[in-house]
């Protein structure tokens, strides 16, 4: 059980300049004293996404409310050097106590969010407040969330998402690079990735050049990293979706209603059987033959 230190956990941010073989040039810590009303010790930014708008540096980050239970909502934060001098707390679309990982999106003056990326929700910033649109399943991605903001590539959009699961009592991140169409359509993603080696890596910033992309992670929670790849290698991860948006929705719907019976078949069998009545002394049984194709169709899969 994680046990939070007396004052509640804390953290700092940085903004750091890099050359262009990705030295560091300058490093200060942001100062985010302005960000807040009736500020206590363990109210703190975590997970920023930098991005340019309007001729200044802005940021939007988990900005944690209350520690337990475990309040966030997302903060948009605008630099001058490396001081907040503006800040928004951003209300959840949803009424949700839990609003992290937004994505970044800036399109000329208007100022979007990825909210969740399939259902795709999109909302956009303006005069104080957000408006929300949603464009539809993909059924390829769901459960996945942001990591990244979102740059220009090509004629539409990239960016870089993660899938967070628990095996066997530990945490795993895998990412994605998907490229979105100008009108933020489904239209190639990367087959899933790890930086470095599975574990906890979390990947919250992306960068195109003109021959290369450069991305920021971090690694446990404990060390910030770059890595730099050339264009050529990401167009190669990039692979078209074949097969059709509603085929990956059935799919998707599918699975969701068989997973119960992957996972734990017996107790689902005896369930059905109970509700028929009269036949529940057949349930042992019949759980047994459907826990030995569970498994067949789990290998399969």
């Amino acid at each position: 059980m994680l046990v939070p230190p007396p004052d509640g956990f804390q953290s700092s941010s940085w903004f750091a300049e890099f050359d262009s073989s990705l030295r560091i040039k300058r490093l200060d810590r942001i100062d985010d004293s302005a960000v807040g009303i009736d500020r206590q010790a363990w109210n703190r930014l975590e997970d920023c996404r930098l991005f340019r708008w309007k001729d200044a540096w802005w940021f939007t980050a988990t900005w944690v409310l209350q520690e337990q239970p475990h309040v966030c909502q997302v903060a948009l934060c605008r630099l001058e050097g490396s001081k907040v001098v503006e800040w928004h707390l951003l209300p959840s679309p949803e009424g949700s106590q839990m609003e992290k990982n937004w994505m970044p999106q800036v399109d000329g003056d208007t100022l979007r969010w990825i909210h969740w990326i399939d259902p795709m929700q999109v909302l956009t910033f303006g005069g104080g407040g957000l408006s929300c649109k949603r464009l539809g399943r993909y059924g390829r991605l769901e459960k996945w969330a942001g990591s990244s903001q979102l740059v220009r590539y090509r004629d539409g959009w990239l960016c870089v998402i993660h899938f967070r699961y628990n095996w066997r009592g530990e945490i795993f991140y895998a990412h994605r690079c998907v490229e979105l169409t100008d009108d933020l359509q489904l239209r190639r993603m990367s087959p899933s990735f790890v930086f470095e080696t599975e574990g906890v890596e979390f990947c919250a910033g992306l960068y195109l050049t003109d021959t290369h992309m450069v991305l920021s992670y971090g690694v446990w929670d404990r060390e910030a990293r770059l890595i730099r790849l050339e264009l050529s290698v990401l167009d190669a991860m990039l692979r078209p979706l074949y097969v059709p948006r509603w085929v990956s929705v059935l799919i998707a719907d599918v699975r969701r209603v068989m997973r119960p019976w992957l996972r734990q078949p017996r107790k689902k069998s005896s369930e059905v059987f109970r509700r028929l009545g009269g036949f529940g002394v057949l349930a042992p049984s019949l759980g047994d033959l459907v826990a030995s194709v569970a498994q067949c169709a789990n290998f399969a899969m």
